[in-house]
This record gives C-alpha cells, structure tokens and sequence, in this order.
C-alpha cells in the first residue's frame, strides 16, 4: 500500500512539475544498453540497433504469435534479468515490441517499473496483437503492475489499417528525425487503441483507413519518475509490402533517436550528417558479411585468405575509431573514419576475388591434369593392345588340337 502511494506521487509530482529525464547509459562505454523483448530476427528495430554505434542490444525471442512458446521461455530464461540489480546495472532501455504479458514473471514487471521511476530506466512499448490491451486472445498489458507508469490506459480494441500523422513537431525527439518520404510509407496494418493518460504528452493520431474514418492515438510519451515510456499504438514491425512504416528510408533514424532520446540523451542537431554516418556503418556491416561469406566459400577448396584477414582486421580498427568518435557524437569524424574503413573492406573483397580465381585455377590445372593424363594412359592401353594383336597369326587349330 505504500509503495503504491508512493509511486502515485511520483506520477503526480512528475506529471506536474515536468521533471527532466535524467541520463542513462553504460558509465564506461557510453553506450545505451537495450534490452529488446519482441522478434528480433525478423523485420524489427532490432535489425537496426546492431549496427548503430552508440548502442548495444540484447535480442529476446519474445513473441508468442510467430515464435514457438517453448522458444519463448527458453530465451526468457536465458536472457531476462535474474534480480532487480543486474536490470538496472546492465541495461538503460527495455524494448517492449508485441511481446506477451503472460511471458514475463511476475517479479520482472515488477523491476521494469521500479527501474523506470527510480533509476531512470527507459522503456517503450510498440503495437501488436500481444501489446497494450491484446488482441487475437492475447491478454492485456493493463491487467498488470506496468500500467502505472504507462502514458496510455489500455482497451481490449484493435484498430484496422491506419495512417500515423505527425502531431507533436516540437517535442525534441519528433525534431531530431528527418521527414522526408514518411507520407508514403505511413501505412500501417493494425493498431492498439489506446486513451490518453492525464498527463500524458501526445505526439501523433492513427487516421482509421475506413468509410467511418474516427482517430486514435498514435505516439504518447511521459516522464514518470526519473524515467520515461514512450508508447506507439502502431507496431514498429513488418509493413505492407514497400509501402510499410519499416520501409521507410529514415525509420533507422526514428527509431535509434526515440531510444537516445529515452536514455537522456539529446539526438545530435545536423540530422542529414547523422543519417549518412549510420548509413556508412550499415554499408560497413554489409560489406563485411559479403567479404566473411566469400571467404567461407573459398576456404573450402583451400584458398589461401591471409591477405583479405590482414585487411578484415585493418578494417576492424579503423572502425573501431570511428565508433568511438560517434559515441562522443563527433559524428563528422566519425563518417570519415567510417569511409576508410568501408574502402578497406572493398580492398578486402577484390583481394578475396584475387584468392578465389587463384583457387580455381589451379584447381583447374589439377583437374586438366588430371584427365589429361587418364586420357594418355588409356590410349596408350588401347594402342599397344591394337598393335600387339597384329603380331599374332590366326591358325585353324592349336597344336594341343592336333595332337
């Protein structure tokens, strides 16, 4: 009972005064650390974060719709949090992406909220048949302790296809993003309808796609505590062909800024260098995967690599630096460093090029040689059995006969 009252005037006081959201991140690293519960090897958020610079993501199975459950509680048991401790010490942000109440224990949602009002913790919720209020016989999120510090009230309601427009152009984070080309990948397939809070900061309204038409909310946000929750009706996954919120060119940007902008930390100013710098780190993260898998391919008939891991490594330096200039937000720096080493790694694939036509030759040299020569012998075999066969005289009977 306590607790509850003292939480409430948390909410109130937070509410009212506008407490600032205080910093969160890794004190020796710089890095925000996420923890993201949803389907992160699917289309998601988490497709992005693994290869921001400035944040380091622990990906959990969480999602009951298109995850076996056995998986489900198996990565829960691998992954979460085993005390309140190690949540707050390990991790700035938890990403609720259309995962299921009913995965968590009791005690978990319990730290989640206590982190989020006393220690800073960042959360943010996203839509789905597992979120808010459920849908699909999911239960509700409202049912259980983390609606104290949502911004939004929870409804058993799920909405039908909507537009998300943008409301809340002045809050700091909605600024930090650029907008370019949203209008035509606003679709998105389904939402939670939610109500506001007293309180809560709204930041955008779902349009329905439907002859009735009628608006919901979209994005809402608050500070609760010395934390903050940003909850999204529409879902952060998947999208409607290329149409989709998650084909949107920007939406890495979207959703890397909501998350520094939940750990406290202010996006950088010049948002177009921001974008080309984490496009040059993604560039990075592609061409490695090309150089890695071309290597493993021409590993198997033995090509010699050791030029092309020289540059890997080299790469793997230069980037290094790089990611650090960006955690300090020298993000000019940064993409510089980041232009290297993409330059290295294209290097790093001729010379893998170079590895395997090597390869091949000689392995069709063998093979040349090979046949070549099972050739010669065989026709050598041929020609002394034709040639032998004339130095001997067709006779009428054996001389075994004629006696």
């Amino acid at each position: 009972m306590k607790q509850g009252l003292a939480l409430l005037l948390i909410l109130l006081v937070s509410s009212q005064l506008g407490a600032a959201k205080v910093l969160k991140r890794d004190p020796e690293t710089g890095l925000i650390r996420i923890l993201y519960v949803g389907a992160p090897f699917w289309a998601s958020p988490y497709q992005v974060f693994k290869y921001d610079p400035l944040l380091s993501t622990t990906p959990v199975a969480g999602n009951l719709y298109g995850i076996p459950s056995s998986q489900v509680k198996k990565a829960m048991r691998l992954y979460m949090p085993r005390t309140e401790a190690a949540m707050i010490s390990k991790y700035d942000i938890i990403g609720l992406d259309d995962c299921s109440e009913e995965s968590f224990p009791r005690q978990v949602i319990h730290w989640m909220v206590e982190s989020c009002t006393g220690e800073g913790m960042g959360i943010f919720m996203a839509g789905g048949f597992e979120s808010f209020g459920g849908a699909a016989g999911f239960p509700s999120w409202g049912d259980t302790e983390l609606d104290k510090v949502m911004p939004v009230k929870c409804t058993p309601a799920y909405g039908p296809d909507g537009k998300n427009v943008v409301t809340g152009l002045r809050n700091e984070f909605i600024k930090s993003v650029p907008w370019d080309g949203y209008d035509q990948h606003n679709i998105f397939g389904g939402y939670n309808i939610v109500l506001l809070k007293q309180g809560a900061n709204q930041l955008s309204e779902v349009i329905r796609m439907t002859p009735g038409g009628g608006k919901d909310p979209g994005w809402v946000w608050w500070d609760v505590g010395s934390g903050r929750f940003f909850a999204s009706a529409p879902g952060f996954r998947g999208g409607s062909a290329d149409r989709g919120f998650i084909r949107w060119k920007h939406y890495q940007d979207f959703v890397s800024n909501m998350v520094y902008w939940l750990a406290g930390l202010k996006p950088p100013q010049d948002i177009e260098l921001l974008y080309q710098t984490r496009q040059a780190f993604k560039d990075i993260y592609d061409q490695r995967q090309v150089v890695l898998g071309t290597i493993d391919f021409i590993s198997g008939f033995g090509a010699d690599t050791t030029k092309v891991d020289r540059k890997l490594a080299e790469a793997k330096e230069i980037e290094g630096q790089a990611k650090k200039y960006f955690v300090d937000l020298d993000l000019a720096r940064s993409k510089e460093e980041a232009r290297k080493a993409l330059s290295i790694l294209q290097q790093a694939y001729d010379l893998a090029l170079e590895a395997k036509a090597e390869a091949l030759y000689w392995i069709f040299v063998t093979e040349w040689l090979v046949v070549t020569a099972t050739g010669l012998v065989c026709g050598f075999v041929v020609w002394t059995l034709m040639i032998r066969k004339r130095l001997y005289r067709e006779v009428a009977v054996t001389r075994a006969g004629g006696l």
